[in-house]
């Protein structure tokens, strides 16, 4: 082998193995925390009509606020920058849709609930995985208790609990 073709096979070599490198480094481990917030929201209702403040609720009770309809409870929840807007929703027994609004362009969501407290337990409902911006509804009946529901596509930042009473 002369001078040259082993310059061209050394460089090839270092060339491949820089490539290796950066291929690895753009990998993360799968169990790291993400750093990502999660916002909460506190509800501040409007004033009434004859201009004073109604009384604001708890931060330990604000939830956004469903809205009764024929036959159910509607929740709205929305997709931003691979979180939910909300991280607790509160309905009372009986139907319950969820209207949810994948903001994020380009990205892929669902609203995924199940019948239990964690990922572990069954499925309840859940919405088909969609790139968005798009919005999803999704009706389903609980009972009394907590149900936990999650992005299936990012399940450790997009997460929550559906309070039911």
């Amino acid at each position: 082998m002369n001078r040259v073709s082993r310059r061209k096979g050394v460089t090839l070599a270092v060339a491949a193995f820089g490539v290796f490198a950066v291929i690895l480094t753009g990998c993360g481990e799968a169990t790291e925390a993400d750093p990502t917030p999660v916002k909460t929201w506190k509800i501040t209702p409007a004033a009434s009509s004859d201009g004073t403040a109604t009384q604001a609720p708890s931060e330990a009770t604000a939830t956004p606020a469903a809205t009764a309809a024929a036959g159910g409870t509607v929740l709205e929840i929305k997709g931003v920058s691979s979180l939910f807007d909300v991280e607790e929703l509160e309905a009372p027994v009986g139907s319950v849709t969820i209207k949810f609004d994948n903001q994020d362009a380009g990205v892929v969501h669902n609203f995924h609930v199940f019948n239990g407290k964690d990922a572990k337990a069954d499925d309840l409902a859940a919405s088909d995985l969609e790139a968005g911006p798009i919005q999803q509804e999704l009706t389903f009946t609980v009972e009394a208790g907590e149900y936990f529901y999650q992005c299936d596509a990012h399940p450790t930042t997009m997460k929550g609990t559906l309070k039911v009473s």
